[in-house]
């Protein structure tokens, strides 16, 4: 048997591909092994014991699939129009540094689970790269990036609040927008510079001369 791949799924930029992988393995891991899942949600007390990786492991744990399904098509709708015109390494940066941010407020609040505040941190940064550009909402309803975005923002708020009764939660889910800001408008408009990191195991380039009569030339 021979796994085939969803289509268009090998066209889809990298980091953005490993984010909807990982999203939905921490959803069918929140279904299968509850407990498992319990070890990855952001929990205050067991960050401040030193379990650091909660700060961004939160965000692959959900148990709505209606949060997982418009976590995933956002993602991969403006992931894969971002990540591309980014590059993957600024790309991964701005994940990493959304979800960081947000996990780290939400110690504040009590702690949080799920993508949404990596999702409206995406959202506002591709709304910030042009506000006033046509987009059309499933292909009926035209309107702008920025309007998309207010659209996005209120569904985001208006759940959170739904599931969690909690107005100080909304501190977690906004967390990540302070990044969006950085990564489009900072540092002069043109985002911040990340030094390239040498990958010690990638296997360096040569050329290979012809050395005619000399055999010890290759």
């Amino acid at each position: 048997m021979r796994f085939t791949a969803p289509p268009g799924w090998r066209r889809i930029p990298p980091v953005t591909r490993a984010l909807l992988a990982l999203v939905v393995s921490g959803y069918l891991l929140w279904l299968a092994w509850p407990l498992a899942a319990a070890w990855l949600v952001l929990a205050p007390r067991a960050v401040l014991a030193g379990q650091v990786w909660r700060l961004l492991t939160y965000a692959l744990v959900s148990a709505s699939i209606t949060g997982v399904l418009f976590d995933l098509l956002m993602t991969w709708s403006l992931g894969g129009a971002i990540e591309p015109r980014w590059g993957s390494r600024r790309f991964a940066w701005f994940v990493v540094s959304a979800t960081a941010l947000a996990g780290a407020l939400g110690l504040l609040v009590g702690g949080g689970a799920g993508l949404a505040p990596t999702v409206l941190a995406l959202i506002f940064a591709w709304m910030l790269e042009g506000p006033s550009q046509p987009v059309s909402l499933f292909g009926l309803f035209p309107m702008t990036r920025l309007g998309l975005a207010i659209l996005a923002l209120v569904f985001v708020v208006f759940s959170e609040l739904e599931s969690t009764r909690s107005l100080p939660r909304l501190l977690f889910v906004l967390g990540g927008l302070p990044v969006s800001w950085l990564f489009t408008r900072g540092f002069r408009g043109g985002g911040p510079r990340f030094p390239r990191i040498r990958n010690p195991f990638r296997r360096r380039r040569f050329t290979v001369v012809d050395g005619g009569s000399d055999s010890r030339v290759h």
